[in-house]
């Protein structure tokens, strides 16, 4: 585990839990909330290993406490995940029973459920019983997308720690170790910021086929060598395979006009595109401000109405013909 990006992703939540274990104060229960891809998960793991690692630099991630943590086979951390997509009572039934036996090694025990909004009632009252009854050595992490769904009763008898977005910076860093190209994964960063949504995005079927639409569309606005209304209707079939594809693709145009745009304002450092100065920079030069601003709010409308009853075919010629048009700097 990167616990430097762990630390880069969630620095409060880290200094949180290590002011805690160093006043030795660390709640029987803690609630980790924030979106998907925050690193909940990870973060919970993190403090297992914390409390359990048999090193002087804790957590070491190497030892075999660490590596048991991390492969879900340490008798004293217990994971409990939605099964089809709910927690049942069984599941925290054998969760109590686990807990209940002499423990087999030393140190804490640590029970982590993810996504305990998905639990159902009777499986939550089960719980309930189990929070309320703290042990000094037994700590729980639960994990949620959606604090509104919980129990109040749950959420009473926790301490909530909120997680916040991911910065691009680390989701790309992930997606290029990853082996991701350096630019698929700068697009992906700014596209989302869950991790676990960047990975989702990056590897799908139609994700590059997007990525070179976009810059053949630009291409074409440029050298205006054939028209790009034309082109698009005989290569665009691909974003017509889902809602989601069809919104990527409304996505990358965006990310692909503001490059333009911090191009002609000479701000380099957040262009995404780099493979495409060029194609960019020559855009820039033979428009103004003002009209590269209007193209790039005319797609974010039609972004924000892309699920309504809406002409997509007709929408998007509109969208096309507005970049078809030069205009002079002057």
């Amino acid at each position: 585990m990167a616990f430097e990006k762990l630390t880069s992703a969630q620095p409060q939540v880290i200094q949180l839990l290590e002011n805690s274990i160093r006043k030795d104060r660390l709640s029987h229960a803690y609630l980790f909330e924030g979106e998907r891809g925050t690193k909940k998960f990870e973060m919970a793991q993190y403090l297992a290993m914390r409390l359990l690692c048999t090193s002087d630099d804790k957590p070491c991630g190497e030892c075999h406490n660490c590596r048991r943590i991390k492969h879900r086979t340490h008798p004293n951390v217990y994971v409990i995940e939605p099964i089809k997509n709910t927690i049942r009572k069984q599941q925290v039934i054998d969760l109590q029973m686990e807990f209940s036996k002499t423990s087999v090694e030393p140190g804490p025990k640590v029970y982590i459920i993810r996504n305990i909004e998905k639990i159902n009632l009777q499986a939550a009252n089960s719980l309930l019983k189990f929070l309320e009854e703290p042990t000094s050595h037994i700590h729980a992490i639960l994990t949620t997308e959606n604090l509104n769904r919980l129990l109040p009763t749950i959420i009473s008898r926790s301490q909530i720690v909120s997680f916040t977005s991911v910065p691009d910076t680390i989701i790309k860093e992930e997606l290029v170790e990853e082996g991701y190209p350096e630019e698929a994964s700068s697009i992906v960063s700014r596209l989302t910021n869950s991790t676990t949504d960047a990975f989702d995005i990056a590897s799908g079927d139609f994700f590059i086929d997007v990525v070179d639409l976009v810059k053949e569309i630009y291409n074409i606005v440029n050298t205006q060598e054939e028209s790009v209304i034309i082109y698009f209707q005989e290569n665009s079939s691909i974003i017509y395979q889902d809602s989601e594809t069809n919104n990527l693709f409304l996505s990358i145009m965006v990310l692909y006009q503001k490059d333009i745009l911090n191009y002609y304002m000479g701000d380099m450092n957040h262009i995404v595109f780099k493979n495409e100065m060029n194609t960019i920079g020559s855009i820039a030069k033979v428009k103004t401000k003002n009209r590269l601003i209007d193209e790039l709010e005319h797609m974010l409308s039609l972004q924000s109405r892309m699920n309504s009853y809406i002409n997509k075919n007709l929408a998007y010629d509109n969208m096309l013909l507005s970049l078809e048009k030069r205009v002079s700097n002057g």
